[in-house]
């Protein structure tokens, strides 16, 4: 606070600390989070899409599978028709033998059986002793009533100790109806199917009926289902193929994905369902593995942001300290020209007070004048290695003519030329000089004049050219004068060379290099 009182700076309350780093890495992590979240989202629906593709190209399998079983079956259906011949239906050993014939061999676990048209069990494959009789069957009363072809819902078959179902057919005309040949297929032998699909172990295939009711299950459910009440099973009339998201499944109360899949040529749907979070499974432990490589990543990305910011807050500390210096230094160097000015004019004053003769009294106060211009145009304007010519020039020319109050018409043409000071001063002189020599002999006692001033840099070279429209130099004029001394001496100061003659007036030119060659030539 001493210092700031002493030198009038002005320090600033804080140094400006850089966080643009920190927004910079702010902005890159947020770029990396909203990326790192689009990608999680995108990896999430892809997770989910390659979900739901799976199970809509399981169910198809699934759908051929039971084609196959179908055409299968319904086959060995007609030819157990065709054996019968419209024969009665009964146990004899001729019509078990020519069934038997016509069967052939079925798939493992599958049962063959004929009813007669009440409905009892005349002849089954099964290994059993009893012959049941299903009459009260719903199948049964359908293929009665007309139904050429029908499917029992799962859990039909519950007496043989494992769920099945049962594909029967009508046989008899369609006036005529003389009982039912029927095949029963057991649940488990879509187990054997489920497991060469590899779908996870909570994953589920099933067979629907087109009315919605369940035909068979892995895993197989404890009851009967019907699943026409479902938020999917309205998909199925629309289309022949298509997938759902089930939030709870009626079954078992897990969550899949459920696609289904039309039978092509039967009444019938193959449904897969895949669990959801078998889905995702995969997704999280690629996002895990993607988290174990990036979070550090990220944590090392902060860390140089911190390190960063502390490294530059120390550089901008140290920059704003130099700063400081440089601005005091500043401070000191304006306040020298200052008081150098107010000594001179001080100085100044004191020539004006000596009995001097008036000429060289004038003479002596122009000389301090121009001196004390230079140092005014440096502390204006801060600039303490270079001082700008131009507006120097014209103020101390426009001085000079405001002293002798001569009606003359000043044209200057002055480039904007930055001089180092040491060259500054001198040209400085030597424009008072040949000016104040114009004013005083070849303006004096005339109406109007003219003066011309151009000063231009050509290339590497200063270039000054001072003319007047006066009576021009007599030839026994003077070359030993103070002046004509002063300006000698700054020309040789300022390294140039100088003439002065007769075009219309007089006509002082002056030429001297620029920059570091006017200081060596000097």
């Amino acid at each position: 606070m001493r210092d700031n009182r002493l030198t009038g700076l002005i320090r600033p309350h804080g140094s400006a600390r850089p966080t643009l780093p920190l927004w910079l890495a702010g902005v890159l992590i947020a770029a990396v989070l909203s990326v790192g979240a689009l990608t999680v989202y995108e990896n999430y629906n892809n997770a989910l899409k390659e979900g739901e593709a799976r199970a809509v190209s399981s169910a198809h399998v699934v759908a051929a599978h039971m084609e196959w079983m179908m055409e299968a079956s319904d086959l060995a259906l007609r030819r157990i028709e065709a054996a019968i011949d419209g024969r009665p239906i009964d146990s004899s050993a001729e019509l078990i033998v020519d069934m038997e014939r016509a069967v052939g061999e079925l798939p493992a676990g599958f049962q063959y059986a004929i009813l007669d048209q009440d409905g009892q069990t005349r002849y089954s494959s099964a290994i059993d002793d009893t012959l049941p009789n299903h009459a009260n069957r719903a199948y049964f009363k359908r293929l009665k009533d007309g139904e050429e072809l029908t499917f029992s819902r799962l859990l039909d078959n519950e007496r043989a100790g494992r769920p099945g179902f049962i594909i029967a057919r009508r046989i008899g005309g369609r006036d005529e109806f003389n009982g039912v040949a029927t095949i029963t297929i057991p649940n488990d032998n879509l187990d054997r199917f489920w497991a060469s699909m590899n779908l996870g172990p909570n994953s589920t295939i099933s067979v629907v009926r087109d009315d919605g009711w369940l035909m068979a299950r892995r895993p197989p459910a404890l009851k009967p289902v019907d699943l026409s009440k479902t938020e999917w099973y309205p998909l199925t009339r629309k289309s022949e193929t298509g997938f759902y998201h089930n939030p709870v499944s009626q079954i078992d109360g897990l969550s899949r994905i459920v696609a289904f899949w039309k039978v092509q040529g039967w009444p019938l749907f193959a449904l897969a369902a895949i669990e959801r979070q078998e889905v995702l499974d995969q997704f999280w432990k690629n996002l895990f593995a993607d988290a174990l490589l990036i979070v550090p990543l990220m944590a090392i990305l902060v860390g140089a942001s911190f390190w960063i910011y502390a490294l530059l807050y120390r550089t901008a500390l140290r920059n704003d300290e130099l700063e400081q210096a440089v601005e005091r230094n500043r401070f000191l160097l304006r306040e020298i020209h200052h008081r150098v000015k107010n000594n001179l004019q001080a100085v100044l004053a004191l020539v004006r007070l000596q009995r001097l003769p008036q000429e060289a009294r004038d003479d002596m106060a122009r000389r301090i004048g121009a001196m004390i211009a230079v140092h005014e145009q440096i502390y204006n304007t801060d600039q303490f290695e270079e001082i700008e010519v131009a507006p120097y020039a014209s103020r101390l020319i426009s001085d000079i003519a405001s002293g002798y109050d001569m009606p003359v018409t000043l044209d200057l043409d002055l480039q904007p030329i930055a001089l180092d000071r040491d060259q500054a001063l001198p040209l400085g002189m030597i424009i008072n000089e040949v000016v104040s020599n114009a004013f005083k002999y070849a303006f004096a006692g005339r109406d109007q004049g003219r003066l011309t001033v151009r000063l231009v840099a050509e290339g590497e070279t200063l270039k000054l050219t001072i003319r007047d429209d006066g009576p021009g130099l007599a030839e026994d004029a003077r070359t030993t004068g103070m002046g004509t001394k002063l300006i000698s001496s700054f020309v040789r100061q300022l390294g140039g060379q100088s003439e002065i003659h007769n075009d219309n007036g007089a006509v002082f030119t002056l030429t001297a290099p620029l920059g570091t060659d006017a200081r060596e030539a000097a």
